[in-house]
């Protein structure tokens, strides 16, 4: 049989007996295209953007995708492998309640700290709530608390076009300020996408620390006039000390521009993570969470 010329650039196929690794990126790559073969993405398109305004197709999706990476990472890249992901692998006696309309507060299994995070969702400023919210971003954001022995507590922020930033910003504030009036004595704000953008427009000088993961800080600047209103991300010199998440095959956020934006930071931490926006193999999810968790646990009182 003749070789094709092409041999040398493709991974030959074996049955049985061969143990192959593949690299994080052959993973992602992998695991995404599975995804998008068998459930394909459904409109994300914002409402001023042209989109139907309603989120629920788009939130349905989000809050399937943790147990559909599950299911497909144990199809394509092994069943002996751990796929947890961070909302199973780290929540055990997690202590969930719910301190005031739109909040979720998570306490640990061991509170070893008087910090507490504030946190904020993704969803473009317009979803992220509802299934999304529950299925999908609270477990991560219970991980966190218990990995790092703090309490969070989850902003179900209103939202765009029915809202303002501006009432984005005062749901945020009424949750920091029930944090202070439960023990908090230092505040870590943490937001995932546009929710990060959100956690910028609050980091005043009165914040102890700020987590940005895969933050999409120019969205922003795409809300309508008057969604937006006078909204303005604080200079990168103002911001607390900082740790921002890059996905390094983030289809929605560009992370040069992150870079950019927040080169001024006096105190600032980047890590990069083989990722898209919203996909990542479980043992990437983990990883972010941990260092979340670790970066958390440097700043806690």
């Amino acid at each position: 049989m003749t070789a094709n010329a092409n041999d040398a650039d493709n991974h030959p196929w074996h049955i049985g007996g061969y143990d192959h690794v593949m690299s994080q990126e052959d993973q992602l790559e992998q695991l995404y295209s599975h995804l998008e073969a068998h459930f394909p993405l459904p409109d994300f398109t914002p409402p001023w953007k042209g989109g139907s305004g309603d989120p629920t197709a788009a939130d349905n999706y989000s809050a399937k995708l943790m147990d559909r990476i599950t299911q497909s990472s144990m199809m394509l890249l092994g069943s002996a492998v751990d796929h947890a992901m961070p909302g199973v692998a780290f929540t055990d006696g997690i202590d969930v309640s719910y301190p005031g309309e739109g909040l979720a507060q998570f306490t640990p299994a061991e509170k070893t700290s008087t910090a507490w995070i504030v946190s904020f969702h993704s969803g473009g400023w317009w979803r992220g709530s509802g299934a999304a919210l529950e299925i999908q971003w609270q477990p991560e954001v219970a991980a966190v608390a218990n990995l790092a022995g703090v309490v969070a507590v989850d902003v179900d922020y209103p939202l765009a076009p029915q809202h303002t930033v501006a009432d984005m910003v005062a749901a945020g504030r009424a949750a920091i300020s029930c944090a202070r009036a439960n023990g908090a004595e230092k505040i870590v704000l943490w937001g995932y996408s546009s929710g990060a953008a959100l956690a910028t427009l609050l980091a005043d000088e009165s914040i102890d620390a700020l987590v940005l993961t895969y933050p999409d800080l120019a969205s922003l600047d795409g809300l309508p006039d008057d969604v937006r209103g006078e909204a303005i991300l604080p200079e990168s010199g103002t911001w607390p000390k900082t740790f921002i998440q890059i996905a390094l095959q983030d289809e929605v956020v560009d992370g040069a521009h992150t870079r950019t934006v927040a080169q001024g930071a006096e105190d600032l931490t980047i890590a990069e993570y083989v990722s898209r926006h919203r996909i990542s193999t479980p043992e990437v999810a983990r990883k972010r969470v941990q260092d979340i968790a670790e970066f958390i646990a440097k700043i806690r009182a």
